[in-house]
């Protein structure tokens, strides 16, 4: 994951997103956030964008902290974007990111998450030993239920390659 993620992912698809691209700046910002935390930031691309933003990600050199969502001890953040990143693994580590997850947001969880398709754009010998998690619109209300979070909205978005993610927020 680390040598897809650090050298061969591009997310050229970031401005053409309906839900989750730039269009989340002003929502988030009228939100009045002390601190926003964006999980697996990619290149930061928020950064400077909206108000008091911090983005960690593990394989980024252009995260403010080079580090995982596990790694995680800074502050409690108002709002955490997870656009991309909670994707990778089985329902185990899925399921131990939300909880990580519900311990460091106080008011809004923003997501864009995967149901399990692969980047078809890539060669696959790029990516073989990456597992994207299935997520399915079950999964998501099965969250909502667990944490007794609000579902703000739940919405289907695709990428540029016409490639399916769910983009959903949560709230307490």
């Amino acid at each position: 994951m680390e040598e897809y993620f650090s050298g061969i992912w591009q997310d050229e698809n970031f401005e053409n997103l309906k839900y989750s691209g730039y269009q989340l700046v002003d929502y988030v910002n009228s939100k009045n956030p002390r601190r926003v935390l964006d999980v697996g930031c990619g290149f930061n691309r928020f950064k400077g964008k909206i108000n008091n933003l911090w983005g960690i990600d593990p394989f980024n050199n252009r995260a403010d902290h080079q580090i995982s969502l596990e790694q995680y001890k800074g502050p409690k953040a108002d709002i955490a974007l997870c656009l991309g990143s909670i994707n990778f693994g089985n329902e185990e580590t899925i399921d131990s990111q939300i909880k990580i997850l519900d311990g460091i947001w106080t008011k809004q969880c923003i997501f864009r998450v995967n149901p399990g398709l692969k980047h078809t754009w890539r060669n696959e010998e790029d990516y073989k030993e990456i597992v994207w998690y299935p997520w399915t619109v079950d999964k998501i209300y099965q969250i909502k239920d667990q944490y007794r979070y609000s579902l703000e909205c739940l919405e289907e978005e695709y990428t540029i390659h016409n490639h399916l993610r769910y983009f959903f927020m949560f709230t307490k």
